[in-house]
Order: C-alpha cells, then sequence, then structure tokens
C-alpha cells in the first residue's frame, strides 16, 4: 500500500515558513544586540578604563606615609579599575591645601587643620577657606610627643626658653602645634625653630644640632622609635601648659590625655600630652562612588586587621565606633552615604553640603 506523503508544494512552504522565522529571530538578536552595545557604550565606561586618584601621605619617618599606603594598598586590592597612587607631602597643612585644589586628591591631615582650613582661619585666613575639603574617616589618634636629651636641663615646655627645637617642616600640624601651644603660654618667638621633622628631627636631636625634638604623630613612630632605641631620652609633659593657659578652650579641636605606657617598649616613660584626632579627607567633587567603595573595603574585618599590621598597630583606633571623631567637618558624600548605613547620628555641621 503506498503510503502518504507530503507532496513537494507542502514541503516548499513548510520551508519557506521555517527559514522566514529563522531570519526574524536573528534580525531580533542582532537588533538587541546592537541596542544593547549602544547603551554600553553611551552609558558606562569601557571595560578598559582605570580610575585613578592620588592619596597625599607625609613625610619620610612620620605617620602619615604609612597610613596612605596603607588605604591604597587595601582599598585597590583585587580591584584593577581603581588605582590610588601615594604621594610624599610636608604634611597636614601642604595637604589641605592640595586636597582643596585638586578634584581627584585625597589627603591625611589632623582635625586641626582641616576645621581651620575649612573655615579659613590662623594660616589659612589670608588664602581664604578651603571649602573643597570633606571629611571621610579617622585614621588615628596622634601624640604630641617632644623628646629631648635624658641629661638636657630642659624639663618643662617653658623651659624651651633660650633653646632650639626641631618643630616639623613648614605646612605641617606638627609645626603648628608648637606655634599655637607656645602662644598660648605667652613665650611663642622666646626659642629658636628649626623646621626638620621625622627622620631629620631625629637626628638633628641625636647630634645637637638642636635640643628638642617634637612630633605630633601616632603611636609607636619609627623615627621616634629609632631615636629611642639609641638615645636615652625624656618627654616633655605638654598637657600642664595647655590646662594652665586655656588651649584647650582656644583650640577644640585637641584633646587631652597621656602617651600610652608601653609607646617605646619602656624606653621612654609616659607624660601627659596633647591628643589629635587625625582624618582622612577628600576634594568634594571625588567621586561618592570611590569613596564609599574605599571606605567599604577598608572597614572589613580582614581591612581594619591590616591597617594596624601596615602600620605598627597605630591603626587600633580606627573603628566605626571612633568614626565620629572625624566629623569636625561636611563629610564627603560618599562618606556620608557609608556612615549613615553604620548607624551613625550625623551632626548638622558635619551635614554635606553639596
Amino acid at each position: 500500500m503506498q503510503k502518504n506523503r507530503p507532496c513537494l508544494s507542502q514541503l516548499s512552504s513548510h520551508a519557506s515558513l521555517a527559514i522566514t522565522i529563522a531570519v526574524l529571530f536573528v534580525i531580533t538578536i542582532s537588533s538587541c544586540d546592537m541596542i544593547q552595545e549602544l547603551l554600553i557604550t553611551e552609558d558606562v565606561p569601557e571595560a578598559s578604563e582605570t580610575t585613578t586618584v592620588t592619596i597625599l601621605g607625609g613625610t619620610p619617618g612620620g605617620s602619615f606615609t604609612p597610613f596612605a599606603h596603607a588605604v591604597s594598598n587595601i582599598a585597590t586590592q583585587n580591584q584593577s579599575k581603581l588605582e590610588i597612587a601615594v604621594e610624599a607631602s610636608p604634611g597636614s597643612v601642604a595637604n589641605t591645601r592640595r586636597v582643596n585644589e585638586n578634584q581627584d586628591y585625597l589627603g591625611i591631615a589632623f582635625s586641626s587643620e582641616s576645621y581651620l582650613g575649612f573655615h579659613g582661619q590662623e594660616v589659612f585666613a589670608e588664602e581664604g577657606a578651603k571649602t573643597n575639603i570633606r571629611a571621610v574617616t579617622l585614621l588615628y589618634i596622634a601624640y604630641s610627643q617632644t623628646a629631648v636629651l635624658a641629661d638636657s636641663d630642659i624639663h618643662q615646655f617653658e623651659d624651651l626658653v633660650g633653646n632650639t627645637i626641631a618643630s616639623g617642616r613648614i605646612g605641617s600640624g606638627s609645626a603648628q602645634t608648637i606655634a599655637r601651644l607656645a602662644t598660648s603660654a605667652g613665650i611663642w618667638g622666646e626659642f629658636v625653630v628649626v623646621h626638620k621633622g621625622s627622620d631629620e628631627g631625629a637626628t638633628a636631636l641625636r647630634t645637637g644640632e638642636v635640643n628638642a625634638f617634637h612630633m605630633l604623630v601616632s603611636v609607636p613612630n619609627d623615627a621616634m622609635a629609632q631615636l629611642a632605641a639609641t638615645n636615652d631620652i625624656r618627654m616633655l609633659d605638654m598637657d600642664a601648659p595647655a590646662q594652665a593657659s586655656g588651649f584647650y578652650d582656644q583650640y577644640p579641636f585637641y584633646l587631652s590625655g597621656a602617651l600610652p605606657v608601653d609607646a617605646y617598649g619602656g624606653k621612654v616613660e609616659t607624660v601627659n600630652t596633647l591628643l589629635m584626632p587625625t582624618l582622612l579627607i577628600a576634594h568634594k567633587d571625588m567621586s561618592a562612588e570611590i569613596v564609599y567603595a574605599i571606605l567599604q573595603r577598608v572597614y572589613t574585618s580582614e581591612g581594619l586587621q591590616a591597617m594596624r599590621d601596615a602600620t605598627g598597630g597605630a591603626a587600633a583606633d580606627m573603628t566605626p565606633e571612633n568614626a565620629p571623631k572625624a566629623f569636625v567637618i561636611p563629610l564627603h558624600q560618599g562618606a556620608y552615604q557609608f556612615w549613615s548605613e553604620q548607624g551613625h547620628t550625623i551632626p548638622a555641621h558635619a551635614m554635606p553640603v553639596d
């Protein structure tokens, strides 16, 4: 019996329909691909693009540089699309100025220079307020450390009269602190200031070029640790003259405290001194996504441990609970988002103003 078979015309009709459907499918897919490609091209940066920003540190042997490198390394680890270059700097005043001028810059600065710079006071008065800077986070608490040789006749801050002190480089928060305290105590201009900081200042004390050496830095500090390892030294009480002169009322961004007992392996006796919160700041126009991403990566348990390891434990103050100590000027938008999500209530003076 002959089986029923489709005729040639039927086969041709079915084939034509299949071909038509296939062609329409290909056209549809191609159109979607073209639309998607247009969207990617117009709305999203090319995959090969890398964003590079700069973080300003400090002088060799100081505290700023290790913190700058630590933030850079942690924030860019396994992140091929973000690079953070680290640059040396004289210190806090210079960093405040440069961050204010460059939208791709972050910098490390004391809360004093951040506050005074933003409001255009003291050293910033003539040049104008640095209203482009924004707070990002607390990095550490700095301690005012004024060292003299153990056999020195200098026993208290007022004994600096008639002597020479390495106070930190021009443009540093260390130098500004000595100037403020000496002015408050009524002895500014009665001793010689040499603008050397960190390793240079320690060497100047060791060789007898100066009679005292001051740094406003974290504990432990490399330059001070090396000095204590090679020479018997004492630290001056910086809190006593501050208390007696009303210094803390004049400069509310300083705190009263004491040098940690084990700061330098027991080689230096603890004294009362001035404490200063130290901040990471950014230009207000830096991408909020970048600032937020940096905080996200640093404030993991692994990130904070890496910060402590990279700074010899100086980043121990860098906890979410201590973050409000950085809220001395308006927060960057990215930082505001991050710290709000962490449950912090942002005071009115620290609200973003962009």
